[in-house]
């Protein structure tokens, strides 16, 4: 099945322009309820969670459970069973939004109304709904709450009178969706981070933004698998029947961040058919094969739909950043020993010089030298599109009490599209990973 580029930014308007807007416009009497997700992998069908209808052909659960491989998820309202065509994690990357298509049989249950942000709703008003494999639906209160930051968001942590798995809505007396359960916490019983529906609008509106480069839900090629650890993501076809080729042209192996506007493509038609590649983070990718004369520049009739979730804080070996920033370095360049200096105010003028430098200094704890750890510095620009530079990452004893490092910019070549095609004006994000865990992350702006 293939769903159309139109159909899904269809369904995310209609979501957004609706969901704080109240539901006077349904005329179908039908109450809103859970859907169930089932794992199909196997000889017989294992309950994973439940699913909060929140559009037509769009559900949200948790990210928790769910299996990597789309097309072993079966969702049903309790009558009818449709296929999960996409699962795409939220940027908290705790929930998950997931597509389906509902043209086969009309679901019996409506999405919930969201709650208005202008809206203040006590949380003793509210109640948390939950599910379980039996098919019991079962409403907990709210004993305590307190509000807290994730990421900077405020969110909240609460207490419930009894466990439910995460993914589970938090709902006004009136029905009103107001969050969601996210995750379990560590500490205590029955505890639950959860998250506010604002964010969830917020997510939507950045994963219509991706889809724009997509021109249909593509099916995966048979033989083509796609496996991840943390951000380390490797494309095998080696099984694959390769794509027929006219004369003069190459087969190629295209992969394209959904909301970039450039493509990434190697020979695919070799010996060796398998590609490892470290990819950023939070980020949405799609793959394929296709065959081109020149250059490929459109997306391949089948391609695998990657996404990473957010990378976790990095935390081995004790690590803690103490600066990273962008530096400058002289006009005549760096001296011997001699380091950039880190500046409080970027300028498209230092970024084009080629003396701005993305700068790091971090404290470790460790008692002999640890090598092999993947790399990755990102720059995100106002735009949206991320540019990747990849190296290699050791901890030492003899730097673990300052372990400063320092690499130019244009070097790295992270700006070199932005010099050809301008810089944009707004927000820049710059980052660094470690083994795919996020070490530090640094904003600048450019007005």
């Amino acid at each position: 099945m293939k769903k159309s580029l139109g159909t899904v930014l269809v369904i995310l308007a209609a979501l957004l322009l609706c969901a704080f807007a109240g539901a006077e416009g349904m005329e179908d009497a039908r109450e809103s309820e859970l859907f169930d997700l089932w794992n199909t992998d196997g000889e017989s069908m294992t309950w994973i969670s439940s699913a909060t209808p929140v559009s037509d052909g769009i559900l949200i659960a948790s990210v928790a459970g769910l299996p990597e491989d789309a097309d072993q998820i079966a969702v049903t309202d309790g009558k009818s069973f449709w296929d999960i065509k996409a699962v795409i994690p939220d940027s908290s990357g705790l929930l998950a939004i997931l597509f389906y298509d509902e043209n086969e049989a009309w679901p019996r249950y409506k999405p919930w109304e969201m709650l208005d942000w202008a809206e203040n709703v006590p949380v003793s008003d509210c109640y948390i709904r939950s599910a379980d494999e039996r098919g019991s639906r079962i409403n907990n209160a709210i004993t305590d709450a307190e509000e807290i930051l994730r990421d900077g968001r405020p969110c909240s942590l609460m207490t419930l009178t009894g466990p439910v798995p995460p993914g589970s809505p938090l709902l006004t007396q009136e029905g009103k969706l107001a969050g969601f359960a996210a995750a379990e916490w560590t500490t205590g019983f029955n505890r639950y981070l959860v998250i506010p529906t604002a964010y969830l609008a917020e997510d939507l509106i950045r994963t219509g933004s991706l889809l724009m480069n997509l021109s249909a839900w593509g099916e995966k090629p048979e033989g083509f698998t796609v496996t991840r650890d943390r951000n380390r993501v490797t494309l095998d076809w080696s099984e694959m029947v390769l794509p027929e080729k006219a004369e003069g042209e190459n087969l190629y192996l295209v992969l394209m961040d959904t909301a970039n506007n450039y493509l990434s493509f190697f020979p695919a038609d070799t010996d060796y058919r398998r590609l490892t590649l470290v990819l950023t983070p939070g980020r949405f990718y799609m793959a394929g094969i296709t065959a081109s004369s020149r250059a490929p520049e459109g997306v391949p009739e089948q391609f695998a739909f990657i996404a990473l979730p957010r990378a976790e804080k990095l935390t081995e070996y004790g690590f803690r950043s103490e600066l990273f920033a962008i530096a400058e370095a002289p006009e005549q360049g760096l001296r011997e020993n001699e380091r950039p200096v880190p500046v409080e105010e970027v300028t498209e003028e230092l970024l084009r010089s080629g003396r701005a430098y993305f700068y790091s200094a971090s404290t470790y704890e460790v008692a002999e030298t640890i090598s092999g750890k993947s790399l990755l510095v990102t720059l995100t620009d106002p735009e949206g599109i991320n540019y990747r530079y990849i190296s290699t990452w050791m901890y030492a004893p003899e730097y673990m009490k300052e372990d400063v490092w320092f690499v130019s910019l244009k070097e790295s070549e992270l700006t070199s599209s932005l010099d050809e095609r301008g810089y944009p004006k707004g927000l820049y994000e710059l980052a660094f990973y470690v083994d795919g865990e996020l070490a530090d992350t640094c904003y600048f702006e450019l007005k």
